[in-house]
C-alpha cells in the first residue's frame, strides 16, 4: 500500500479501536475525515506525512455546511492525527487556531400551557394509513418528555427492548455508547401497551412502513408542524424535540427541591 492507503486504513483501525473502548461508532463517522485524506491523495500524491498546509488547503477548498459541521470535522481530524502520531506517522494535529466558536443553544423550557397546548395537537393528528403518526407521535414524545429520553432513543427502541408487564425499557447504545435501563410510570406503560396493541407485531417499537425505524428528521418535522398548528410559534423561537427532555430534567430538579432532597447526592 502507498502512504494514503496506508493513512486511509489506519482511520478504520482507529474507529475499531475506540469502539472497543466503548465509544459511540457515529461519532467518528467516515465523511468527516476520509474525504481530507482523499483530497490529499489528490493533491500530494508523493507525500509522507500530514502537514499544516495540507490541511489548510483542503479547509480552503472545502464547503460545510455550518460553521458547526466545520467544528466537528475538526475535531475528528485531531482525533485521528493525534491517533496517527501515536502510532508513528507523523501528522500536524489541528491547534486551538482552527477551533470555531459555536454559541450554545439555549434550551427552550416549555410552560404547563405551552405542554398542554402542544400535545392536544400532537394527540389530534389526522390519520395516516403509510406512517401511522396519529399512534406513534403521543406515544413518542411522551416517553421524550415523561422519561427524558433523548430524541434518537426511542426511535432505536425494538420491540422486545420494552417490557410492557414491568414497565422497564432498556436503551442499548446511546450516548458514548452506553445501554441504560429505565422504569417508565404506570400512565406510560399503559399508553405503550394501548399502542402496541393497535400497531401489532414489527421490529421496532416505532416502525416506519418500510420496515425499519422513522429518522430523527421525520420525527423533528412532526414536532415542528406540530407546534406551529398548536398557535404558540408566534413570535417564538422553534424548541426541539431535545427541549422536551430539558423540561423533564428541570421539573424533576424542581420536584426535589420542593421536596427538600438533597438535589446534589441524586445527580
Amino acid at each position: 500500500m502507498n502512504f494514503w492507503e496506508q493513512i486511509s486504513a489506519a482511520y478504520y483501525d482507529m474507529v475499531d479501536l475506540k469502539v472497543s473502548l466503548g465509544y459511540c461508532k457515529n461519532t467518528y463517522h467516515p465523511s468527516q475525515v476520509l474525504p481530507f485524506v482523499e483530497h490529499c491523495t489528490d493533491k500530494f500524491p508523493d507525500a509522507g506525512e500530514i502537514t499544516k498546509e495540507m490541511l489548510d488547503s483542503w479547509l480552503v477548498a472545502r464547503e460545510f455546511a455550518s460553521d458547526n459541521s466545520r467544528k466537528h470535522v475538526i475535531i475528528n481530524i485531531r482525533h485521528f492525527t493525534r491517533y496517527l502520531n501515536a502510532i508513528g506517522y507523523t501528522a500536524f494535529v489541528p491547534t486551538e487556531d482552527y477551533n470555531i466558536k459555536i454559541q450554545r443553544y439555549q434550551p427552550y423550557i416549555f410552560t404547563d400551557f405551552e405542554l398542554r397546548y402542544l400535545f392536544d395537537t400532537i394527540d389530534d393528528v389526522k390519520p395516516c394509513m403509510r406512517s401511522r403518526a396519529e399512534l406513534i407521535l403521543p406515544v413518542l414524545f411522551r416517553l421524550e418528555l415523561c422519561c427524558g429520553m433523548r430524541p434518537n432513543e426511542p426511535l432505536n427502541l425494538r420491540t422486545e427492548d420494552v417490557d410492557l408487564k414491568t414497565g422497564d425499557v432498556f436503551i442499548r447504545k446511546s450516548k458514548r455508547g452506553k445501554d441504560r435501563h429505565i422504569i417508565i410510570s404506570e400512565d406510560m406503560r399503559e399508553l405503550c401497551t394501548r399502542y402496541d396493541q393497535l400497531v401489532g407485531r414489527r421490529e421496532w417499537f416505532f416502525q416506519h412502513w418500510n420496515g425499519g425505524r422513522f429518522s430523527t428528521t421525520w420525527a423533528r418535522n412532526r414536532f415542528n408542524r406540530a407546534w406551529i398548528r398548536s398557535g404558540l410559534s408566534g413570535g417564538k423561537k422553534m424548541p426541539r424535540p431535545y427541549d422536551l427532555r430539558h423540561s423533564f430534567a428541570t421539573r424533576t430538579l424542581m420536584r426535589w427541591v420542593d421536596e427538600s432532597r438533597d438535589v446534589m447526592a441524586l445527580i
